[in-house]
């Protein structure tokens, strides 16, 4: 009689920490498992050791109660979670390795491939598994800090300026590469790119149009050695060669009270080209160095010949060396 009121006393306990809804602890529900356990409830006793999480002790209450086919099911979950884990634990540390060699284009398939893996092995199920969740947060965080064209802050030399990236700029009031506040410039309102390795500007048909000393722009206009261009009738755009030296090289745009240079073209920084690329959502600016140069180098690091730039990047041309390339907060 004593033994079956302390069994039923058990059972008892159990289902009141069953009723609290998942807000037991752990230590109660394990003292618990060890009363059924005690009592010779083994069934009762692995519930309850599943819901304190201690798989261990369920295995060994499944094997004294006999239960071998619940115990060699139990035994395959077990393996396949640890499978599970360990894989999970392998995608993370690639991510972050690809990440700190600044590849992070490769991180980022690295860890969408995984998270459809495990989209695809749910199923119908649908849902989403806890064990994703550190692995959505580091393709969140490297997403955050990724490097988006085409208009970027980068610190060259230790100077710091903005660059419009792409081998065509517009310039507009929305919807531009280079916005300008004002309501008399058209959302798309005048294109920048090169034509015969030239620079040059077009108007694209504005309803206030672009002048240059009075004169409506009506066909493309070499930009050669500068021009000041008034755009809408209100806005003054200045249009000239960076370096008065290399007409044919970085165009220097000053428009909005904003000063932007613009390689039409890659960005080239001694042997370096910088780009500014799209993949689906995502968008990049990517670094490329030449196989047969040194390669650049990430906090000690050397990397491959194309990375993507993320926010607080410092990239040196030798292991320890001055800082040649720094990507500052943005904005």
């Amino acid at each position: 009689l004593g033994r079956q009121g302390r069994a039923r006393a058990a059972q008892l306990r159990f289902d009141l920490l069953l009723g609290t809804g998942g807000v037991a602890l752990g230590g109660e529900l394990r003292a618990v498992a060890a009363e059924l356990e005690a009592c010779g409830l083994w069934d009762e006793a692995a519930r309850a050791y599943v819901r304190a999480g201690d798989a261990e002790s369920e295995l060994r209450v499944l094997e004294l109660a006999g239960n071998i086919e619940r115990l060699e099911q139990r035994l395959r979950e077990t393996t396949e979670a640890e499978r599970g884990e360990h894989e999970r634990l392998r995608v993370l540390q690639e991510v972050r390795d690809l990440d700190r060699l600044g590849e992070r284009r490769r991180a980022l398939h690295c860890a969408g491939e995984w998270l459809g893996r495990q989209a695809g092995a749910r199923g119908e199920a649908g849902g989403r598994g806890a064990d994703e969740d550190l692995v959505r947060a580091q393709l969140a965080e490297i997403r955050a800090r990724l490097l988006r064209g085409p208009v970027v802050a980068l610190e060259v030399g230790g100077e710091r300026r903005r660059y419009a990236l792409g081998a065509e700029i517009t310039i507009g009031r929305a919807g531009a590469n280079i916005t300008v506040c004002s309501q008399a410039v058209s959302r798309q309102h005048l294109r920048l790119c090169r034509r015969d390795g030239q620079p040059i500007c077009e108007d694209l048909q504005t309803r206030n149009g672009t002048t240059l000393r009075g004169a409506l722009l009506a066909a493309p206009l070499p930009v050669g050695t500068g021009i000041e261009l008034v755009l809408g009738g209100q806005v003054p755009c200045l249009l000239a060669p960076s370096d008065p030296a290399e007409p044919l090289g970085v165009l220097r745009v000053e428009v909005g009270g904003e000063c932007y240079l613009a390689p039409l073209g890659p960005l080239r920084l001694g042997a370096w080209q910088i780009c500014d690329a799209q993949e689906d959502e995502d968008r990049f600016v990517v670094v490329h160095a030449p196989a047969e140069r040194e390669p650049l180098y990430l906090r000690g690091l050397r990397l491959g010949p194309e990375i993507e730039l993320c926010t607080g990047d410092e990239l040196c041309a030798r292991r320890g060396g001055p800082v040649v390339l720094r990507v500052p907060a943005q904005g």
